[in-house]
Protein backbone atom coordinates (compact mmCIF):
# COMPACT_ATOMS: atom_id res chain seq x y z
CA UNK A 1 0.00 0.00 0.00
CA UNK A 2 1.01 3.88 -0.75
CA UNK A 3 2.25 5.57 2.26
CA UNK A 4 0.79 9.17 2.15
CA UNK A 5 4.11 10.60 1.28
CA UNK A 6 4.51 8.30 -2.16
CA UNK A 7 0.89 9.06 -3.03
CA UNK A 8 1.69 12.82 -2.41
CA UNK A 9 4.54 12.40 -4.45
CA UNK A 10 3.26 11.30 -7.12
CA UNK A 11 0.18 13.36 -7.67
CA UNK A 12 2.55 16.61 -7.18
CA UNK A 13 4.70 14.94 -10.18
CA UNK A 14 1.31 14.56 -11.92
CA UNK A 15 0.21 17.67 -12.00
CA UNK A 16 3.98 19.04 -11.95
CA UNK A 17 4.37 16.98 -15.14
CA UNK A 18 0.71 18.35 -16.66
CA UNK A 19 1.15 21.92 -15.98
CA UNK A 20 4.78 21.83 -18.19
CA UNK A 21 3.20 19.92 -20.56
CA UNK A 22 0.48 22.97 -20.62
CA UNK A 23 2.81 25.90 -20.89
CA UNK A 24 5.33 24.15 -23.60
CA UNK A 25 2.31 23.43 -25.62
CA UNK A 26 1.31 26.73 -25.67
CA UNK A 27 4.75 28.62 -26.18
CA UNK A 28 4.59 26.14 -29.25
CA UNK A 29 1.42 27.32 -30.64
CA UNK A 30 1.93 30.94 -29.60
CA UNK A 31 5.29 30.79 -31.54
CA UNK A 32 3.19 29.15 -34.85
CA UNK A 33 0.65 32.10 -34.54
CA UNK A 34 3.66 34.37 -34.39
CA UNK A 35 5.00 32.93 -37.16
CA UNK A 36 2.51 33.01 -39.52
CA UNK A 37 0.99 36.50 -38.46
CA UNK A 38 4.78 37.67 -39.57
CA UNK A 39 5.01 35.80 -42.89
CA UNK A 40 1.61 37.07 -44.07
CA UNK A 41 2.87 40.66 -42.36
CA UNK A 42 6.00 40.59 -44.35
CA UNK A 43 3.98 39.02 -47.74
CA UNK A 44 1.70 42.30 -47.37
CA UNK A 45 4.49 44.36 -46.92
CA UNK A 46 6.28 43.57 -50.01
CA UNK A 47 2.85 43.53 -51.69
CA UNK A 48 2.54 46.91 -50.91
CA UNK A 49 5.96 47.99 -52.44
CA UNK A 50 5.58 46.32 -55.52
CA UNK A 51 2.37 48.19 -56.31
CA UNK A 52 3.57 51.57 -55.60
CA UNK A 53 6.45 50.73 -57.48
CA UNK A 54 3.69 50.08 -60.44
CA UNK A 55 1.57 53.17 -59.64
CA UNK A 56 3.16 54.32 -63.12
CA UNK A 57 5.44 56.45 -64.53
CA UNK A 58 5.45 58.92 -62.16
CA UNK A 59 6.04 56.75 -59.11
CA UNK A 60 8.67 54.69 -61.35
CA UNK A 61 11.19 57.36 -60.44
CA UNK A 62 10.43 57.39 -56.88
CA UNK A 63 10.11 53.58 -56.58
CA UNK A 64 14.08 53.79 -57.12
CA UNK A 65 14.30 55.48 -53.54
CA UNK A 66 11.17 54.10 -52.17
CA UNK A 67 13.03 51.29 -50.00
CA UNK A 68 15.73 52.92 -49.04
CA UNK A 69 13.85 55.71 -47.87
CA UNK A 70 11.36 53.16 -46.16
CA UNK A 71 14.32 51.34 -44.57
CA UNK A 72 15.52 54.58 -42.47
CA UNK A 73 11.94 55.64 -41.06
CA UNK A 74 10.80 52.08 -40.44
CA UNK A 75 14.19 51.63 -38.82
CA UNK A 76 14.07 54.55 -36.73
CA UNK A 77 10.44 53.25 -35.42
CA UNK A 78 10.86 49.87 -34.73
CA UNK A 79 14.67 49.73 -34.74
CA UNK A 80 15.65 46.27 -36.08
CA UNK A 81 13.62 44.40 -38.91
CA UNK A 82 13.42 46.74 -41.53
CA UNK A 83 17.09 46.65 -43.24
CA UNK A 84 17.00 47.82 -47.09
CA UNK A 85 17.82 44.36 -47.76
CA UNK A 86 15.15 42.76 -45.83
CA UNK A 87 12.53 44.85 -47.55
CA UNK A 88 13.28 43.60 -50.73
CA UNK A 89 13.56 40.02 -49.86
CA UNK A 90 9.83 41.22 -48.52
CA UNK A 91 9.39 42.08 -52.09
CA UNK A 92 10.91 39.55 -54.04
CA UNK A 93 9.25 36.64 -51.15
CA UNK A 94 5.59 38.87 -52.42
CA UNK A 95 6.37 38.29 -56.13
CA UNK A 96 7.78 34.89 -56.16
CA UNK A 97 4.62 33.37 -54.40
CA UNK A 98 2.31 35.58 -56.94
CA UNK A 99 4.28 33.79 -59.73
CA UNK A 100 3.64 30.22 -57.49
CA UNK A 101 -0.39 31.25 -57.76
CA UNK A 102 0.19 32.33 -61.22
CA UNK A 103 1.43 29.12 -62.39
CA UNK A 104 -0.79 26.89 -60.23
CA UNK A 105 -4.03 28.69 -61.66
CA UNK A 106 -2.25 28.24 -65.25
CA UNK A 107 -1.75 23.93 -64.13
CA UNK A 108 -5.21 23.82 -63.15
CA UNK A 109 -6.89 25.52 -66.34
Amino acid sequence: MESLSERTSTGYQQIHDGIIHLVDSARTETVRSVNALMTATYWEIGRRIVEFEQGGEARAAYGAQLIKRLSKDLSLRYKRGFSAKNLRQMRLFYLFFNMLKFARQCLAN
